[in-house]
């Protein structure tokens, strides 16, 4: 007997919900669709963030809204960019200093192994710079991945969430507990 009360008391809370929405017109389902639409459009395709960041470091971070990591990565590869280049140029100096003293023939070897040194500790440092700034490229490709997946879990969560509170609305609740699963029909009166 309860189970044909509630059977009845669901079909006529679902009645009345349809009964509703047939007086808002077919607006609803055509707003619905596009929301529906909406949502799926917002969603991130991971390799496509982590292509954007192999073509311009940071611009996978910049598509999937992770702008500070974004923003980050741009100053590092662009720093380890000019450092590099400024290292370059101190090391063409260096090497031109060193090269003029081995042909010169007139100087002293300790001069020649100092101005070696130092050139040598310019090259170290714009190799140091291209490598910091291959390992951000690559760390950016990772990052624009993880952060587009990341972006996508955010917005299919609030997503659920939103259809629970479309559920509330409707008057059914839905549960679960670790032994039970419930569905029930909510009036307040």
């Amino acid at each position: 007997m309860r189970f044909l009360l509630i059977i009845s008391l669901l079909l006529f809370s679902l009645h009345a919900s349809f009964a509703q929405e047939a007086e808002n017109g077919i607006n609803t389902k055509q707003q619905t669709t596009k929301t529906e639409t909406a949502e799926q459009v917002r969603l991130i395709s991971p390799i496509g963030a982590m292509v954007r960041s192999a073509i311009v470091p940071g611009w996978g971070q910049f598509h999937s809204r992770s702008y500070l990591r974004g923003s980050l990565t741009v100053l590092g590869v662009g720093g380890s960019i000019i450092g590099a280049l400024l290292a370059q140029n101190s090391f063409r100096n260096r090497y031109n200093a060193y090269e003029a003293l081995v042909w010169d023939g007139f100087s002293n070897e300790k001069a020649i192994l100092e101005s070696y040194e130092y050139a040598n500790q310019r090259y170290k440092l714009r190799t140091f710079f291209m490598y910091t700034g291959i390992g951000i490229w690559l760390y950016s490709l990772i990052d624009s991945y993880v952060s587009a997946n990341f972006y996508n879990a955010t917005t299919l969560i609030q997503s659920i969430e939103q259809d629970a509170q479309n559920i509330e609305k409707l008057g059914i609740e839905i549960g679960a507990t670790p032994s039970h699963f419930y569905f029930g029909i909510v009036k307040t009166f």
